[in-house]
């Protein structure tokens, strides 16, 4: 860890307009991005500050092993709460900015056969699935991530990264820009805001980069205000988002301008002997699904009916054995993807998942880039009028390897209507830390499945790939 002094800077951070009136979370969004860059400028900066002798000190700081924690892949849920959970073990110290970061790199090879109906995997790792049979490599690095965490006195932390996506691009994102007010040692009480995924499900996943259907469906991700509870194994938080399924992933959650969605999230986490276990539930009152067949006016305006689903998950770990299982289910049955779902604008000309051809593609390309990954599952014709079931069960064991830890998994997922609609994913792989928080790894990635009755094909990915935090 590296400590650096300077001049404290302080500040009051008040959420109204000149009328006193709260704002709109759209707007505590840019005052946290706001905030994260006002951090960023202050620590370049800090020489300067130091010359003119001022008040108090502030520690700029790098911590790889915080970095991994917040920024890795596999956990991508219930990162404020980690951050909370690091400041009252001491990991984050008070009035301190810590500056940290990841870069990723593979190599893909990818093939699919009997690719007759037009499905395919938008954004997918080897792009150019047209039809039929057909297969492409390539090698990518998908991000380049700067993390800021500012940590300001013992109850307000903030959190903010950007992310360049497919370096050499000009695409600059902001996945992650949201505050936290808590403290953990004096109040099992905390607050959220700003842009994050929100917490509902678990999502967890031994993958490397491929999303589990579960995670690639149901992951809910936006602009939000949230109340968390967490206290003796106990964690709890409900959660207002933006209107119309608009928070859900990879849509236009920045845009919206009504806060009527919701989320409830709860579980336990506990240990019974050498075994650590944990058990939750969750709802969410609106989906990437329409209750409705999506259609358009004249006027442009969607015609969808919302629709939520529960989440129940689960899990334990044993002497670095780790099993884990997910199964969610919509509360209402489902005849396609409402106007604000990423399988209805970012690809908006393909109509087999229920798209309108010819509209412009309004999806959130932060969401999809950092969320998403590095592809989406196939598109699927969700349309026949009943409940849509996904669900995973993945397994993997951290062994040590001439001193450093591998990570061999095995994980199954898949989300159906019916046995005309449907898709399933199996994934195995290992990783290796090969150097501190460096980590090298290979995966082998199936998927197939049915959209209207008809086959999509098999999709085969191997990847080799590479990890560092800094």
């Amino acid at each position: 860890m590296l400590v650096y002094n300077a001049v404290e800077i302080k500040g009051k951070f008040k959420f109204l307009n000149s009328r006193g009136e709260t704002m709109k979370l759209k707007m505590i969004v840019a005052a946290v991005a706001a905030t994260a860059s006002a951090s960023a400028f202050a620590a370049g900066s800090m020489n300067d500050q130091v010359q003119n002798n001022g008040g108090g000190v502030v520690n700029v700081r790098t911590d790889a092993n915080y970095s991994q924690q917040v920024l890795n892949n596999q956990n991508v849920t219930g990162t404020a709460l980690d951050i909370l959970h690091a400041r009252k073990s001491g990991d984050l110290a008070s009035n301190a900015i810590y500056i940290g970061g990841k870069g990723e790199i593979y190599g893909t090879y990818g093939n699919v056969s009997g690719n007759n109906n037009g499905n395919y995997v938008p954004g997918t790792l080897t792009a150019g699935y047209d039809g039929g049979t057909n297969s492409a490599t390539n090698i990518k690095m998908p991000y380049a991530d700067i993390a800021l965490t500012s940590t300001i006195g013992d109850w307000v932390t903030g959190f903010a990264d950007l992310q360049v996506t497919n370096v050499g691009s000009s695409n600059v994102t902001l996945p992650n820009a949201y505050f936290i007010v808590g403290n953990l040692q004096k109040s099992p009480v905390y607050f959220v805001g700003g842009k994050k995924v929100v917490d509902f499900g678990k999502f967890s996943s031994p993958n490397n980069f491929m999303p589990t259907l579960t995670r690639a469906y149901f992951m809910a991700y936006g602009g939000q205000v949230a109340a968390g509870y967490s206290q003796n194994g106990i964690n709890a938080a409900f959660t207002l988002m933006n209107g119309l399924g608009e928070s859900m992933l990879n849509s236009g959650a920045s845009n919206a301008n009504q806060v009527n969605d919701f989320a409830l999230s709860a579980s336990y986490n506990g240990t019974a002997g050498k075994v650590k276990y944990y058990a939750g539930a969750g709802y969410i009152n609106a989906t990437g699904f329409s209750h409705t067949a999506n259609t358009v006016s004249a006027l442009g305006d969607s015609n969808n009916t919302m629709v939520g689903a529960v989440d129940f998950n689960g899990g334990m770990t044993v002497q670095g054995l780790s099993v884990n299982g997910e199964f969610l289910i919509t509360t209402q049955g489902v005849r396609g993807m409402n106007s604000t779902s990423v399988y209805q604008n970012a690809y908006a000309t393909n109509t087999v998942a229920g798209g309108i051809a010819g509209t412009s593609a309004v999806a959130d390309s932060t969401g999809y880039a950092a969320f998403g990954f590095n592809a989406l599952p196939a598109l699927i014709s969700f349309d026949s009028g009943s409940t849509v079931k996904a669900w995973s069960l993945d397994s993997s064991y951290t062994m040590p390897v001439a001193g450093k830890d591998m990570v061999p998994y095995v994980t199954y997922s898949q989300v159906a209507q019916n046995s005309d609609n449907n898709l399933y994913q199996i994934e195995v792989g290992t990783r290796y830390n090969i150097i501190d928080t460096v980590w090298v790894g290979g995966s082998y990635n199936y998927m197939s499945g049915k959209s209207g009755g008809s086959s999509i094909g098999k999709f085969n990915t191997v990847m080799l790939d590479a990890t560092a935090y800094f």
